[in-house]
């Protein structure tokens, strides 16, 4: 009897840990996306001089794929996905994204890796014995903080909190509310801010007061 209620509290907490780990990438896309121009200039080194188009839909392969973010500048195409924790289906994964967009778009995409987990990030890599894909991964905690927080912008000055290693969160945390308090004058805007990053403060076990 006590074996299966155990049994029965540790598939709650499974289902529980899978739904806020959904919520998580959703809220994750949101804030991402606001800042893409700078991620991607953090990730390829370039400047993005073009309006960013979002151009993200389903892509139909022998099954369907939804991309987690997908922006045309230009003639280019970057594909982005945010990835939380280990997952060792990703390498393959960007090799059936790159040939979705190509397929769709006509184009191969500039393929990035957001890791913003715990640990090492996934390999920037696919490869087997007749192909080989690269991408570019980009892993938070290696990222200073600063890079976000000297910004006026405050949906890259969010980030800050995702940059950083995990012993530095609540410091991070208090200097990011302290600026987007400085910065945002709107107090509805105010507000979806600070909702952001009470959210992003739970899921990193720290307070916001």
């Amino acid at each position: 009897m006590k074996k299966a209620k155990k049994q029965k509290q540790k598939t709650r907490k499974g289902y529980e840990y899978r739904r806020e780990l959904k919520r998580f990438d959703l809220v994750l896309k949101e804030i991402f996306s606001r800042a893409i121009g700078k991620i991607i200039s953090i990730a390829t080194g370039e400047k993005i001089e073009e309006n960013l188009e979002d151009i993200n839909r389903e892509l139909k392969l022998l099954k369907s794929l939804r991309p987690d973010m997908l922006f045309k500048a230009g003639e280019k195409i970057f594909h982005i996905e945010i990835q939380a924790q280990q997952d060792k289906t990703l390498p393959k994964r960007m090799l059936l994204y790159s040939v979705g967009i190509e397929e769709k778009f006509g184009k191969e995409p500039v393929q990035i890796v957001l890791f913003v987990g715990k640990g090492k990030p996934p390999p920037s890599v696919f490869r087997t014995e007749f192909k080989t894909l690269k991408f570019k991964v980009v892993d938070f905690k290696k990222i200073d903080p600063d890079e976000f927080l000297k910004s006026d912008k405050p949906e890259e000055v969010v980030l800050g909190i995702l940059a950083g290693k995990y012993r530095e969160k609540p410091e991070v945390f208090k200097k990011v509310v302290r600026k987007i308090s400085k910065i945002v004058k709107n107090e509805k805007e105010l507000l979806k801010y600070m909702e952001d990053i009470s959210f992003l403060g739970g899921l990193f076990d720290v307070e916001i007061k």
